[in-house]
């Protein structure tokens, strides 16, 4: 199997993964998987959804810091499309809706996908220093999702606390 076969034979498999956690089928992954953070936050943001019935009434409950519980549930839900649909979301920028920022990210990946400014450099060198921009924004990412996540449950017992259903 060619190298460029083996890319889009691996690109598609991630892509019908992340269908996978879109549609919520039942898809397993390494804990440490982004992959596996991905899936709890988007199942996570969904129980919010189907919790959070009368979003209005987060307005009544106490706010925690700077974000107030009806911007958090606003918030999440925009990430939540985001990261889902990143594709669509920017064709609803085009068309003049609000979408949260891009991140500096993109702009690192654009740059590490480009020349790497240094003549002459080693085509393994610069792949090695993507690999490691990569693990890097990986371990970030990783640890947003599942500080996200924490945000939607604990919105979610907050909203069922205060409408009194059970937790």
């Amino acid at each position: 199997m060619s190298f460029n076969t083996d890319i889009s034979t691996k690109l598609e498999n991630s892509r019908n993964s992340l269908k996978k956690i879109a549609r919520n089928d039942n898809t397993e992954f390494s804990k440490q998987s982004v992959l596996n953070d991905m899936e709890k936050f988007v199942k996570t943001v969904n129980t919010m959804d189907e919790t959070v019935l009368v979003p209005c009434r987060l307005m009544n409950l106490p706010q925690e810091g700077d974000d107030d519980p009806f911007s958090l549930f606003a918030m999440l839900n925009d990430l939540k499309t985001e990261l889902l649909w990143a594709g669509e979301a920017e064709e609803q920028v085009e068309r003049g809706r609000r979408i949260s920022d891009i991140s500096d990210t993109e702009s690192d990946a654009s740059s590490a996908a480009g020349d790497s400014g240094i003549d002459g450099e080693d085509e393994r060198e610069s792949a090695a220093r993507s690999a490691a921009a990569c693990r890097r924004h990986l371990r970030g990412l990783r640890y947003c999702l599942r500080n996200l996540t924490a945000a939607a449950a604990h919105l979610t017992r907050s909203y069922q606390e205060e409408v009194g259903s059970p937790v």
